[in-house]
């Protein structure tokens, strides 16, 4: 082995660029033992390397520059033990946080292609529901600041034509070992187990009070529950054009032995 090597050189036994070892040089983590003072070609002892791998591996380790400066400057069995714990810790929870972030995607991925499966937007139905279970948001003035709007299908809880709350769906397929280390919110809030009238809405949010008088209208010998549950199918976080929005409505039959055997569209 050569005794001294260019800054091409010593890249290439460790995969880094010229342009990054032209960088350590001048923030002063790694530089050359030598410098020509005409031509200032690097020349570095190949003992250097030594400390190279070093910084290749705290890098590797996900340590940033100026924690790596740090680091080479207090390398102890001890403090090295106790530095490396410390970044293990913090790597076990950003792991942890990206394993929910997949959850919310794959569950996202269910829940939408599930439900598009069935949807019919002329339809207008009645179907039976168990109870389910959902975790309370609050109103628009709290919506944006709760991970579960983000985390989960939106519910949007409306009486009569207002909107009155907003809630988030958790139960949905499950989505493999990922929803395993999600930490779940509690889902408080209970959708009452019962037949309802069901029907879909292509558009954006603020026209949806059309589609629930004409679900009212269409059916005037059903008693309907006051309180509709909107389940957001296609939002804005799947498409960009509001008009293109799709929301299945669902409006519980408070008599249920009073409806005939089939409602028509």
């Amino acid at each position: 082995m050569k005794e001294y090597l260019s800054v091409s050189e010593m890249g290439a036994l460790f995969g880094v660029s010229v342009q990054t070892l032209h960088y350590y040089d001048r923030i002063g983590l790694f530089r050359p033992e030598q410098r020509d003072s005409w031509t200032g070609y690097r020349k570095y002892r190949f003992e250097q390397s030594y400390q190279l791998a070093s910084i290749r591996y705290l890098r590797k380790m996900g340590y940033s520059v100026d924690d790596v400066r740090a680091f080479l400057d207090s390398r102890t069995p001890e403090n090295t033990l106790s530095r490396l714990r410390e970044r293990s810790e913090l790597l076990q929870a950003q792991w942890k946080e990206l394993m929910r972030i997949d959850s919310a995607i794959q569950r996202k991925i269910r829940f939408t292609e599930e439900e598009l499966s069935r949807a019919n937007l002329d339809a207008m139905e009645l179907r039976s529901y168990p109870e389910r279970r959902y975790i309370p948001i609050g109103d628009a003035e709290q919506l944006y600041l709760k991970d579960s709007f983000y985390f989960y299908p939106t519910i949007a809880f409306y009486e009569g034509d207002a909107l009155k709350y907003f809630g988030a769906y958790p139960c949905v397929s499950p989505v493999g070992p990922a929803e395993e280390t999600a930490e779940e919110p509690a889902a408080a809030g209970a959708i009452p187990a019962g037949t309802y009238l069901t029907a879909y809405y292509k558009g954006a949010f603020h026209g949806i009070r059309q589609r629930f008088r004409q679900m009212r209208e269409a059916h005037p010998e059903l008693l309907l529950s006051p309180l509709s549950v909107n389940f957001n199918i296609i939002d804005q976080f799947v498409e960009r054009d509001s008009d293109n929005y799709v929301t299945e409505i669902q409006m519980r039959v408070l008599t249920p032995d009073a409806f005939p055997a089939g409602v028509g569209q």
